[in-house]
C-alpha cells in the first residue's frame, strides 16, 4: 500500500510540488493502480500450465531485406551504412 509519505517522496524525487489535495488524490490513484496489478497477478497464476491459453506463436524464419534494399530509401548512406546527422 502506498502512503502519502511515499507520494511525497516520489514527488520530491521528480521535482514536483504537490499540495495536500493532490497528495490525497495521487495516493488513492497509486493504490488503485496497484490493485489492478494484483488482479493481473491472480489471472496469470490461473493460466500457468494451461496450454490452450498460450498466446505466443512459434518463431518462423522469413527472408529479410538485403543490405541494398534496406538502404535504398535512406536519405544518406556512407560505405554501406545509414548515415545520420552530426551531433555536437
Amino acid at each position: 500500500m502506498i502512503t502519502q509519505t511515499d507520494v511525497e517522496r516520489i514527488a520530491r524525487l521528480a521535482c514536483i510540488e504537490l499540495d495536500d489535495e493532490d497528495l490525497q488524490e495521487f495516493t488513492v490513484q497509486f493504490n488503485s493502480i496497484l490493485e489492478y496489478f494484483e488482479e493481473l497477478e491472480d489471472i496469470e497464476a490461473e493460466l500457468i500450465g494451461q496450454e490452450e491459453h498460450n498466446v505466443l506463436r512459434a518463431d518462423e524464419v522469413t527472408p529479410s531485406l538485403s543490405q541494398q534494399e534496406a538502404l535504398s530509401n535512406a536519405p544518406r548512406v556512407d560505405s554501406g551504412y545509414f548515415k545520420g546527422p552530426r551531433i555536437l
